[in-house]
């Protein structure tokens, strides 16, 4: 039987922030996989891997708050932000 490693996945469109959260969780000695855009997430995730996602809510495009709807969709309930007011977060968790 294949393990799956746990991933720790970031979507985020700014460069600089996901590039060195990246760092920071690969120095703990977790995998990483980081997207730029909720698209780019969507297209390549593998559902069959457990994860743990770091999200950004403010996005261009698709938005935080949409992946995380997407994700609850698909059965994936475990979205962090690194951005947030209280408004946002009673939404979030509807």
């Amino acid at each position: 039987m294949n393990q799956i490693d746990p991933v720790v996945i970031v979507v985020d469109d700014d460069e600089s922030f996901r590039r060195s959260t990246e760092r920071l969780i690969r120095s703990t000695g977790l995998h990483v996989q980081s997207y730029p855009s909720a698209i780019e997430f969507l297209r390549a995730r593998r559902p069959d891997a457990p994860a743990c996602v770091v999200l950004d809510v403010r996005m261009p495009g698709l938005s935080g708050l949409d992946l995380q709807d997407e994700m609850r969709r698909a059965g994936i309930d475990i979205p962090l932000t690194g951005h947030g007011d209280i408004p946002m977060s009673v939404k979030a968790m509807v």
